[in-house]
């Protein structure tokens, strides 16, 4: 096998559900060794929140859970005994990273803040993932990723696109989890750069990672507008006008970028007489006139079909594609040259297809090559080959539910 980016990297992930598991996710699958620990009985959250094949629920058969843990291990520990807290610092100093997302003042309530953490293992890079952070007067409020997307304002531009008028409309979060996803990325980039300021300073550190700030730092130019302008802008301010939009065809959506491609466009359209008119043609002017353009520009898509309309596209230099589904992505024709789709079988569910990442790395490639653990799979590789505790210690601690 490769050596891969993070062969030396050490992480005990103490996380539930999608974030902390993601980041941990994006770590294992560039190399990174992640002990995954999951409560005895239950598991990781995730292992009960599907989907499931046949929609009948199993712990070992999550489509969520079987994506966010590939190249992972399982043990089950309970930290809240004394056994097992005793076992929890062990890992502690033999882990490079911890990422852990429970709830403010949890930790220090089991003796884990980072200031034990870090009499423990000076060096221990200690990520902690909250709703709004460990400080300030909404940290020990509760969230998900509902709140993460409004509380961070990402959803106060959608519904956006294809919407007649967005303010008679609520807000709405982005689709499946996405600011979950997001947090996971922003917590797997810091995490990484405490880890090279380690290998400089031979010290780590302790990371406060804010949900709601992580959803904030990528707001939309609605921010930006109220600090030049120092006004609220209207929901509507954040539409796509000049840029481009999403039209109907005859079997889906297609979305073209207009912008500075608008001769383009029409000369894709076999430059219709409507094209050279100054309503339309003059770029200062176009704006004002913009939903009769789309309007004009619908007439034309609908009477082809997406993969016509995407081939036009090529053809002209237009900046165009079609709306993909779940189905047209996975079988896309160039995901498929570059290899992005993984198959791989797990011992309970059968062979899953993963994606795989959004990047190639030329000297240390990406590796999805473990299925997702099963609960507690390596309990005896971590506790008795890694940890030196005898098998009848661990027949023991299983039975008093330790692990």
């Amino acid at each position: 096998m490769n050596q891969q980016a993070l062969s030396d990297v050490k992480v005990l992930e103490f996380s539930d559900f999608i974030t902390g598991p993601y980041c941990g996710k994006l770590l294992s699958n560039m190399g990174a060794r992640v002990i995954k620990v999951e409560k005895p009985g239950h598991g990781d959250k995730a292992r009960g929140w599907g989907p499931f094949p046949g929609n009948i629920p199993h712990p070992e058969k999550s489509g969520l859970f079987l994506f966010l843990n590939t190249n992972k291990q399982s043990i089950t520990l309970d930290v809240e005994t004394a056994a097992g807290k005793k076992i929890f610092k062990e890992l502690l100093k033999w882990a490079d990273i911890l990422v852990e997302d429970n709830a403010p003042g949890e930790m220090a309530a089991w003796g884990l803040s980072y200031a034990e953490v870090k009499k423990i293992n000076p060096s221990l890079v200690m990520t902690s993932i909250t709703p709004f952070g460990q400080t300030g007067p909404f940290s020990n409020y509760k969230g998900n990723d509902l709140i993460a997307s409004h509380a961070g304002t990402e959803a106060f531009g959608n519904p956006d696109e294809g919407v007649k008028n967005p303010e008679t409309l609520p807000p709405l979060k982005g689709s499946n989890h996405a600011a979950d996803f997001m947090c996971g990325v922003t917590a797997a980039a810091s995490t990484m750069g405490a880890v090279i300021g380690r290998r400089q300073t031979g010290r780590g550190q302790h990371i406060d990672l804010s949900k709601q700030e992580a959803v904030a730092s990528i707001t939309r130019q609605q921010l930006a507008y109220y600090s030049v302008m120092e006004e609220i802008p209207s929901r509507e301010f954040g539409r796509k006008k000049f840029g481009g939009f999403l039209y109907p065809c005859k079997d889906g959506y297609v979305v073209i970028w207009i912008g500075p491609h608008y001769h383009l466009v029409v000369k894709m359209m076999g430059d219709p007489d409507w094209s050279t008119e100054e309503m339309f043609a003059n770029p200062l002017l176009r704006n004002n006139y913009i939903v009769e353009l789309n309007q004009l520009i619908t007439a034309w898509t609908m009477e082809h079909t997406a993969g016509e309309i995407n081939a036009l596209a090529l053809e002209h230099g237009v900046p165009c594609s079609p709306v993909r589904s779940v189905e047209g992505l996975a079988d896309d024709e160039q995901l498929v040259f570059r290899e992005f789709w993984q198959d791989i079988e797990h011992p309970v569910a059968g062979i899953i297809r993963y994606p795989g990442a959004p990047y190639k790395m030329s000297a240390t490639p990406l590796a999805i090559d473990q299925p997702a653990p099963l609960l507690g799979q390596h309990n005896e590789a971590v506790y008795c080959d890694m940890l030196g505790y005898r098998r009848e210690q661990l027949v023991r601690m299983r039975q008093l539910g330790i692990i």
